[in-house]
């Protein structure tokens, strides 16, 4: 540390900010950070003009003050440190005097008149003036620098500032590999400075809050029986607030008692005092993190602070934001008065209110979803045009397959088969979503879409995600079609109202090689109508030549080059996508945007909703007895455990473990068994087949049940760790009970008194409704950025950055821009949708096989 102040250097700087005028960016982080830190360094004694003149700043600093106030503030501040100085003036000024400097160029000297020199503080607090020369490409650049000289859209992000290399393999693994991604490189929230509040005045919300403290304790603490998780008391000199991070041990290690912290979250009351749980959390860095402004806050990695990551951010955008491509062409920003993408990309990056951030969001996601929608929508075009489809009806056997029916269809399933039955009557290959609740009655339309396909002359295939739902599938057609009036186990059937028989054939790989190539030979030689397997339908070796409609049954995976197979297989054949899961319009019209979609909303009559308890840890020996008494009625229960293996890591229990317990236990006098995805698939198969035909009272089972696995029979569905479950997959545990007349209960065990409260909000969703579409509007809220957008994206880097699903106004308007636009340019192949087209191009590639 310099034992005394260079007073003539310091007055250069002053004299440098009055040539910037006053902007306060000669030196990095501002003049307050020079000056507090050559006080904190012991360079501003007692009596020094200096300090003097630094006590005369308001509490707000030099950065407080106008234009013209900072320059009163200069000028005195100069005035005072010219009789300090011991050597003459000229010596420094002479640094930029004229006729010292070499002889240049004009250009040189222009483009040495738009760069102004700049100041850091070496490590004794004093600041040196370093000239804005440019160094060599081999030069490495200070951390300093400002980063955007040179800077091109696909310059490596280790060309900006305090990256290097090491920092550019780290910002790889998010998705950042250019500058242009950098600049793309969004918020993923705001700290609010402008709302800073104090421990005193925080009162229990739903909206996070946030706080600056110093931590006062932190450690590792359990939660429950066997949750862990880290709590801390911190403390900003208004109060102490306890904070808990459920299920993240590893923050006690990520913070250090005594250091200074940002924590935003959600406030609760909790035993009589108010606590912060799962907030976010990051040190507090008084140079980026200014008093009454909104500081961005990005996707981190380990080893990248967000001090850096934001002086590396703001360098890409400052220099390269107007050079970033809009995917909205600019007849499309006239006509829908779009505001540059250039000031949006900057306003995002850097709002000054709440409001400005969200305009500059929603501005950028018209460009996200009209890249996904054109892209869905020309995936569509390519699956219609070229042959045309066959032409597929039940006509007159229509009525009499209804009147055979054992009970009438739903409104909703009779309007779900006039959209099919339309689009199959047409000349272009049907592309349709049909989407259902568990339960609903799926499955019928879809019979009576393949009962179309056999009476026109044509055949129909059914390709389910596992060989026990394939074969529940043939069973559930078997029934349909009456049985086994000829003999169900050679899959020939006589339906009178068809007026001719229907052969179903099922193939699994549980048949022997004979049975396999047998039933291919009938499928290629006309000997099949309907034939029912898993995804081995698409190999090569199973020819389908008179495939009229292919049914695809919860394969959310079904993408591009699996159409390409099926048709391959067929004469352009139709194609019915089914799933159990509910999906929000937003979600359908990106994941199967390319999909028409038809909805069954309602359920059959008769059908009781599943009574859904969420059990307490003290409540769990009532609620066995419980399931003990449906047992003894000859009931059944399935328990579904979240790991296969007991882990030391995760505090919940695992199949193997409950399996044991419970069959040396509280339900030792039941015949139990255990069912997980690492079992052989003949022992699956077995072990199904004994629960279902009744010979096993209890199934224990890690999520291989998650879907359509239907057992009557089975009325309690016990969930263990449920909190560690998303909403959607809760739901579908609950759908393997209630498929009988008679009341089924699901019961959910949390591992903890108190959960986290994003799993107690979908524990509570769980209790309230039983309605799949509405459980599936509050997981979209809830995690639908994650988990959901999940299924459209390719890796890290993805095209959807910043649109959300909870959008519904953005995306249609964006489905309408797309439309106009395709309808102009339907490859968009013109220059004026050259950049639309670039940002389609990865989608079409990637995202298409993501669904």
């Amino acid at each position: 540390m310099s034992a005394a102040l260079d007073a003539g250097r310091v007055r250069r700087v002053f004299e440098l900010e009055i040539e910037r005028g006053c902007d306060n960016g000669t030196v990095i982080g501002g003049l307050d950070r020079m000056l507090i830190q050559m006080s904190e360094d012991g360079l501003l004694p007692a009596g020094h003009p200096l300090r003097q003149r630094v006590g005369a700043l308001p509490e707000g600093g030099y950065r407080s003050l106008g234009p013209a106030q900072r320059r009163a503030w200069l000028d005195a501040t100069v005035k005072v440190l010219s009789p300090v100085i011991a050597s003459p003036r000229s010596a420094p000024a002479a640094v930029d005097a004229p006729s010292r400097r070499p002889a240049a160029t004009k250009a040189a000297r222009g483009r040495g008149a738009a760069r102004r020199p700049h100041v850091v503080i070496d490590a004794g607090g004093v600041p040196r003036v370093g000239a804005a020369v440019p160094k060599s490409p081999t030069a490495p650049e200070p951390a300093h620098a400002a980063g955007g000289a040179g800077l091109l859209l696909d310059s490596p992000v280790a060309k900006l500032p305090g990256i290097g290399k090491t920092g550019a393999t780290r910002l790889e693994k998010l998705g950042v590999a250019t500058a242009a991604d950098a600049v793309r490189f969004f918020p993923r929230r705001f700290n609010d400075f402008t709302d800073v509040r104090k421990v005193s005045d925080l009162k229990p919300s739903g909206v996070p809050q946030t706080i600056v403290g110093t931590v006062f304790s932190i450690q590792q603490r359990g939660f429950g029986r066997r949750m862990r998780g880290t709590e801390a008391l911190v403390n900003d000199g208004s109060g102490v607030l306890r904070v808990s991070w459920f299920n993240m041990p590893y923050v006690a290690k990520a913070i250090e008692e005594g250091s200074r912290v940002v924590l935003s979250g959600k406030v609760r009351a909790y035993r009589g005092h108010l606590q912060m749980d799962n907030p976010e959390y990051e040190a507090f860095d008084g140079e980026t993190m200014d008093a009454g402004r909104l500081v961005p806050v990005y996707p981190a990695t380990q080893g990248l602070t967000q001090r850096t990551l934001r002086r590396a951010v703001k360098a890409a955008v400052d220099t390269l934001a107007p050079l970033v491509p809009d995917p909205v062409p600019a007849w499309v920003r006239d006509s829908e008065r779009l505001p540059p993408i250039a000031a949006a990309i900057r306003t995002y990056h850097y709002p000054a209110t709440f409001g400005e951030a969200e305009e500059a969001r929603r501005r950028l996601a018209v460009g996200e979803f009209l890249a996904i929608q054109a892209a869905v929508l020309m995936r569509r075009a390519e699956w219609q045009q070229g042959e045309a489809a066959p032409t597929l009806a039940l006509d007159d056997a229509f009525l009499p397959f209804l009147d055979s029916l054992p009970f009438p269809l739903t409104r909703a399933q009779g309007y779900c088969l006039d959209e099919i039955f339309a689009d199959i009557r047409g000349p272009r290959p049907m592309l349709r979503l049909l989407q259902g609740d568990v339960g609903s009655g799926k499955t019928v339309v879809a019979v009576a879409a393949m009962l179309a396909a056999v009476r026109s002359g044509h055949q129909a295939a059914f390709m389910a995600p596992t060989e026990i739902l394939a074969d529940q599938h043939y069973r559930s057609i078997a029934r349909l079609l009456g049985g086994d009036a000829i003999g169900a186990l050679h899959g020939l059937f006589a339906p009178e109202w068809l007026g001719r028989p229907v052969r179903v054939l099922l193939l699994t790989g549980s048949l022997t090689p004979a049975q396999k190539e047998q039933i291919r030979s009938d499928a290629a030689h006309g000997g099949a109508d309907i034939i029912i397997g898993t995804h081995a339908l698409l190999e090569d070796d199973v020819q389908l030549p008179r495939l009229g409609l292919a049914v695809v049954d919860e394969q959310h995976r079904f993408g591009v080059l699996q159409r390409a197979k099926l048709r391959q297989k067929g004469a352009n054949p139709h194609l019915l996508v089914m799933t159990a899961t509910p999906i929000p319009r937003t979600l359908a019209l990106t994941v199967y945007g390319d999909l028409e979609v038809s909805t069954i909303d309602e359920m059959p009559p008769g059908r009781k909703p599943v009574n859904t308890v969420w059990v307490q840890p003290h409540e769990r020996e009532e609620a066995y007895q419980f399931i003990r008494e449906h047992l003894d009625k000859g009931e059944q229960a399935f328990v579904i455990c979240p790991l296969v293996e007991d882990s030391e890591s995760l505090d919940v229990r695992s199949a193997e473990e409950e399996f044991e317990r419970l069959r040396r236990g509280p339900f030792r006098a039941y015949r139990l068994e255990l069912l997980h995805g690492r079992m052989p698939g003949r022992h699956k198969d077995e072990v199904m087949a004994r629960f279902a035909s009744g010979e096993t009272s209890m199934l224990v089972s890690t999520s291989v049940i998650e879907v359509g696995i239907d057992i009557p029979n089975a009325t309690v569905i016990v969930i263990e760790g449920a909190e560690r479950f998303g909403l959607s997959q809760l739901h579908q545990f609950r759908g393997r009970v209630g498929r009988s007349p008679v009341q089924s209960f699901c019961m959910l065990f949390s591992t903890a008194e108190e959960p986290g409260p994003e799993a107690r909000e979908r524990l509570e969703a769980m209790v309230e409704t039983t309605d799949g579409f509405k459980l599936a509007e509050v997981d979209l809220e809830m995690r639908g950025e994650g988990e959901a957008w999940g299924r459209i994206q390719s890796g890290a880097n993805t095209m959807l950055r910043v649109a959300r699903l909870t959008d519904r106004d953005i995306l249609l308007r964006a489905r309408g821009i797309a439309e106009q636009v395709l309808q102009r340019d339907p490859f968009l192949q013109k220059p004026e949708h050259r950049a639309l087209a670039a940002t389609v191009k990865p989608f079409l590639e990637r995202a298409a096989e993501a669904n």
